[in-house]
């Protein structure tokens, strides 16, 4: 954690310019999990503030938060690298700035009475939004244990944001899920066990990170600065 911290502001923020009026931007962040930390950590320590800057932080579902990003109506990001690449292979302007995680960090919870990958078997499994890193993480981790959607009769529905997912897992709309480990433990905590950890299968995988389009940087220095290769 510490360490994301010093990467991001050693990239996001210029020198110090006490007296200045701070800068005023939209930074959106689109999962509630543990890579949002340093954000919250950022504004409430006042360090944004420090550094004459003053994002205002957005939770926006991650798709949705590109689809703004590429608008121009959102400057800065934390999002999904399946969703910059998406942006990108269309002709966007996006860029990764820093990456996070380097693998597949997902837990699979299931409601009460699935004990085994072939209970999954013709159940619903809740996939997020359709081009997310969770999206991902579900066919990765549902071919780990050797489940075949269409073959096992399993039907994976969009049920967006992590805290519609968990709603849908408690109201039994969906059968079972995969989870960042923050959401997870609360999951397990409201009855639905854990049932296979995607983490331990150490799938490379580049998460989340920290993205701006290549126009807002360069017309944005005081925002982003970018340090020379060494």
């Amino acid at each position: 954690m510490k360490l994301f911290i010093a990467l991001l502001f050693a990239l996001i923020v210029a020198s110090a310019h006490t007296g200045e009026a701070a800068t005023r931007f939209l930074f959106a962040y689109g999962a509630i999990g543990g890579n949002a930390m340093p954000l919250w950590i950022a504004q409430e320590q006042g360090i944004f503030r420090k550094y004459d800057l003053e994002p205002q932080l957005i939770y926006i579902i991650a798709g949705r938060a590109m689809q703004s990003m590429l608008a121009g109506d959102i400057q800065v990001g934390l999002l999904g690298a399946t969703h910059v690449t998406n942006a990108v292979t269309a002709g966007g302007d996006m860029t990764m700035l820093l990456g996070m995680e380097q693998k597949l960090n997902y837990f699979l919870n299931a409601r009460p009475g699935i004990k085994s990958a072939e209970d999954i078997k013709g159940k619903k499994v809740g996939i997020g939004t359709p081009s997310g890193s969770l999206a991902l993480a579900t066919y990765v981790g549902l071919d780990h244990l050797g489940l075949v959607p269409r073959r096992d009769r399993i039907t994976l529905l969009n049920t967006g944001s992590t805290p519609e997912r968990m709603s849908a897992l408690f109201a039994g709309g969906i059968d079972a899920a995969f989870f960042n480990p923050e959401v997870e433990q609360i999951v397990v905590q409201q009855g639905f066990p854990m049932l296979f950890d995607l983490g331990k299968a150490n799938v490379p995988f580049q998460s989340s990170g920290l993205v701006s389009s290549r126009k807002y940087i360069r017309a944005n220095s005081q925002v982003i600065k970018i340090s020379p290769k060494r």
